[in-house]
């Protein structure tokens, strides 16, 4: 069922898109929140620690990587072939809401996703063997904390300080900083939500 509450003729494309940019900022704030508020933690659904803490993570970088895909869409494939338009759109919207990657570069960090993405080709690259779903807390000895971050692997994350850990295609690490990515979207949700072209679609 379409949504009856929005005005759209084909024209105004940019509209559309800057309200699914404010829904995907927000559903990364959500779990953001959920991450950072970590102490009312209750297991229910979540079934332990580690399902609770990826789960929101997934869902941070997914959000992430559809702003990506809005912003940046620079190379798409439509059914196997090449479609020009959506790089023209993702030039516009960058165009309209003044929205430059290296503002927001953690936001805009598609390799940190990438693994998330394509864990499978990654545990093919390490043979199998190789570190995954990590949690690190205040409890972890430094050594084994060290040797966990530094050493490739696929998906890590420290409750103490806030960064999820992970490796490019490339194996070099990443760090990934959620209280900077927070900063991030809500400067980013700022630039979007304050431009009249968001609410200029809505039905009154």
């Amino acid at each position: 069922m379409f949504n009856e509450y929005i005005e759209t003729d084909g024209n105004n494309k940019e509209f559309i898109f800057a309200n699914i940019a404010l829904k995907n900022i927000d559903f990364a704030l959500i779990s953001l929140d959920y991450i950072f508020n970590h102490n009312d933690f209750e297991r229910g659904i979540y079934f332990d620690e580690h399902t609770f803490y990826f789960f929101h993570i997934q869902s941070i970088l997914n959000a992430c990587g559809n702003l990506y895909d809005i912003f940046y869409n620079l190379h798409p494939q439509i059914w196997g072939v090449r479609n020009a338009n959506p790089s023209i759109r993702s030039s516009q919207l960058r165009h309209t809401f003044g929205v430059n990657k290296c503002d927001f570069p953690t936001i805009f960090n598609k390799e940190a996703r990438n693994t998330n993405s394509h864990f499978d080709e990654r545990y093919d690259a390490a043979g199998y063997i190789v570190g995954d779903y990590n949690l690190l807390d205040e409890n972890t000895e430094p050594c084994i904390r060290e040797a966990i971050i530094d050493n490739y692997h696929l998906r890590t994350y420290d409750k103490t300080n806030f960064i999820y850990y992970t490796f490019n295609s490339r194996w070099t690490k990443i760090n990934f900083e959620l209280r900077v990515l927070k900063t991030e979207l809500l400067k980013l949700r700022a630039l979007i939500a304050d431009n009249p072209i968001t609410n200029s679609g809505w039905n009154s």
